[in-house]
């Protein structure tokens, strides 16, 4: 028994000291170098572009902008759901702006934004209804009215688009022989913003001659940029004009030299008025001491010739048809006799018509001194007699008018400017050196002065609206016309050399005629 309890001893002695002897201690792996450190390169934060918002530009905004403008007195319209008033100062009258139905918009400047093209109507008191093109910015949903341009007074607007950043109308304005209340020539005109102002971008198309005799001038010279010549002083005497007050056609006589307005005669709706050729419908005597027009009791009545003498007393001269009209009366150097252009009831046969001034025969039974027809001559132009007995005279046979002048007798024709523009009215100086007369040979009428054999012709006016129907001051120095440059047709004077504009009227005014 104590040999198995010895053996069993020293098999659990065994048994541990197997179990506590440690593994064998393996060899070490050398230790790797760490890795080298890579710098990190730190980008900067990109700026973030906001995207801008788009706002449109509303009807409304539109409606309601503020418009600049030449009508209003303080040159401004702020539209109150498209319109504007101001009445105008001691006049019952008032000027009115209207935003016109149709409207365009695009991107006019190429910011992105849709911006809008935009028509205002205005009146301001006379017959005149003046259709102005406006370039509106969009300014985040504003409306920035930043430039404008005159389309045209009683235009018809067909339609009008944004084409690119191009601005296109297509509208109806008056013809040669069109009144100014029914145009019927349709033209096209494009416009472009540039900076602040619209650039018309319409192209130019040569106008090919009326007849195989009638060539176009070379472009008229405007005055040379020359030191400025000093102000002639101030002119004198008295001009009659013409003006529509409250429907009525009335002459008025305003003292240049005062100021002074004081009402003359009427006139009522004659044949120059109805057609608006802007002839004179009247006319001083060389003493001043007579006037002679042209009198209408009712559109189409016949049109009769007039003379006030001196006492008031007024004489009836001469007697159109009914639906026929006189024109341009004019008083030969003497003071005893008076030209004038007649149109027969017909509205076919012009003539002109020479009579003598005190009412007497030329010959027995026989009131016309001197009658001069042609056919298809139409004699719409004006019509003036010289201080050396020469008569001017605008008329057309086939095309445009053109200025002529010839003898008292009818003989001695000759055409002066033979121009496919309108050349009208003319006007001669008090000496009888120079004419002065309207043409629209630079794309609308303005003044020009020419010697009376037709060379040393020059541009006078210099303005972006209508200036027609001069006639000269008695020192021969200034020269009156009709112009529409302030939003309304009156009279203005200027010097000779198209300077010292000044404005005479400022209730309405045409078809001026200076004292001698």
């Amino acid at each position: 028994m104590k040999r198995i309890a010895l053996v069993c001893l020293l098999l659990v002695v065994a048994l541990v000291s197997l179990a506590c002897t440690a593994p064998p201690t393996p060899t070490p792996s050398p230790t790797p170098p760490p890795p080298t450190a890579v710098p990190t390169k730190i980008l900067p934060t990109p700026t973030l572009i906001p995207t801008p918002t788009v706002v449109p530009l509303s009807l409304n905004a539109l409606k309601n902008a503020e418009y600049p403008s030449s009508y209003p007195a303080g040159k401004k319209a702020k539209l109150t759901n498209g319109v504007y008033e101001e009445k105008i100062p001691n006049s019952t009258a008032k000027i009115s702006i209207k935003m016109f139905d149709l409207f365009a918009t695009g991107d006019l400047n190429g910011d992105g934004a849709q911006d809008a093209a935009v028509i205002l109507v205005s009146t301001t008191g006379g017959s005149g209804n003046f259709y102005d093109l406006y370039a509106v910015l969009n300014q985040i949903g504003n409306a920035k009215p930043i430039a404008w341009t005159l389309l045209g007074d009683r235009v018809k607007i067909n339609t009008i688009a944004v084409q690119g950043s191009e601005i296109v109308v297509d509208l109806l304005t008056q013809g040669p022989k069109d009144a100014m209340a029914n145009p019927t020539l349709a033209v096209t005109r494009k416009y472009k913003l540039q900076g602040d102002q619209l650039v018309s971008t319409t192209p130019v198309t040569p106008t090919p001659p009326v007849t195989p005799t009638r060539t176009r001038a070379p472009a008229t010279p405007k005055p040379a940029a020359t030191k400025t010549p000093p102000k002639p002083p101030l002119p004198k005497g008295s001009l009659v004009y013409h003006w529509n007050d409250a429907g009525i056609d009335r002459l008025s006589v305003l003292n240049v030299e005062t100021g002074l307005i004081t009402p003359y005669v009427v006139s009522g709706p004659v044949l120059d008025i109805a057609q608006n050729t802007n002839a004179p419908i009247g006319a001083w005597s060389p003493d001043n001491s007579k006037f002679a027009y042209i009198f209408a009791g009712t559109r189409d009545a016949p049109n009769i010739l007039k003379v006030i003498e001196p006492t008031g007393n007024i004489l009836s001269l001469y007697s159109s048809d009914a639906g026929g009209g006189l024109s341009s009366p004019t008083w030969s150097p003497d003071g005893n006799r008076i030209a004038f252009a007649r149109l027969g009831g017909d509205r076919q046969a012009w003539s002109l018509i020479i009579v003598n001034a005190d009412a007497t025969k030329c010959t027995a039974g026989k009131f016309e001194c001197l009658v001069k027809q042609v056919a298809g001559e139409q004699y719409r132009g004006g019509l003036m007699w010289s201080k050396q007995g020469l008569l001017a005279l605008a008329f057309n046979t086939t095309g445009k008018n053109d200025v002529y002048t010839m003898y008292s007798n009818g003989e001695g024709v000759r055409n002066l400017t033979n121009n496919p523009a309108d050349d009208t009215t003319p006007a001669w100086s008090p000496d009888g050196k120079q004419i002065a007369f309207a043409s629209n040979r630079d794309g609308r009428s303005q003044i020009y002065v020419m010697n009376a054999d037709g060379s040393g012709l020059r541009r006078v006016s210099q303005s972006p609206f209508a200036d027609f129907s001069p006639t000269w001051s008695p020192d021969g120095k200034w020269i009156a016309f009709a112009s529409t440059r302030e939003g309304q047709t009156d009279i203005y004077m200027m010097d000779t050399n198209g300077m010292n504009v000044t404005r005479l009227t400022k209730t309405g005014g045409d078809h001026p005629n200076w004292s001698r």
